[in-house]
């Protein structure tokens, strides 16, 4: 792209770049219009016929690395945020959740009680028995599976297979 530099380093081809409209005042600077680009390794600006670029295998590379990232943490979202329909209500499925499940079942076996009342994420109080808080746990774990078995292991495999930067941009990442 053409824009008023002006050569730092003739070897190199660095160049100091005008980035405003004002020709007049880089012309007074000594700044001439010249084919320049910005370096993807460094972020400097350089003649474009020497500037310095990452190959194209690093640039995939580092795109699988920034796009698998992506892809963890958006998992661990949809685990955090998820939720699970049990006996007309919706349960949360996130750490804090299931900690209180599981405390809340050893307290319902320890003191003999046969049920327990417990309010749902929808604000729906829901009598629950022993069984059913096991069975809740098993929903809520296979939530977690269907997202760390099925479609993390899935999203993973689309990124590692992709052999174009393009390709692994054009991976949307949807739990």
């Amino acid at each position: 792209m053409f824009k008023y530099a002006k050569i730092i380093n003739q070897q190199t081809g660095l160049c100091e770049v005008g980035v405003g409209t004002n020709s007049a005042f880089y012309s007074s600077i000594g700044m001439v219009k010249q084919d320049v680009k910005k370096s993807d390794i460094d972020g400097n600006w350089y003649l474009s016929e020497k500037c310095p670029q990452k190959a194209e295998e690093q640039k995939l590379s580092e795109a699988k690395i920034i796009k698998q990232a992506e892809n963890t943490r958006l998992a661990k979202l949809a685990v955090e945020n998820g939720h699970v329909v049990f006996k007309g209500a919706e349960f949360e499925t996130n750490a804090q959740t299931v900690g209180d499940l599981t405390a809340t079942m050893l307290l319902i076996q320890a003191s003999g009680l046969e049920t327990y009342l417990w309010l749902s994420k929808d604000d729906q109080s829901i009598s629950l028995s022993i069984e059913d808080f096991g069975t809740l746990g098993g929903l809520i774990a296979e939530f977690k599976n269907t997202i760390w078995q099925e479609k993390y292991i899935a999203y993973k495999s689309a990124i590692e297979q992709a052999e174009t930067l393009e390709t692994v941009e054009n991976i949307v990442i949807e739990y």
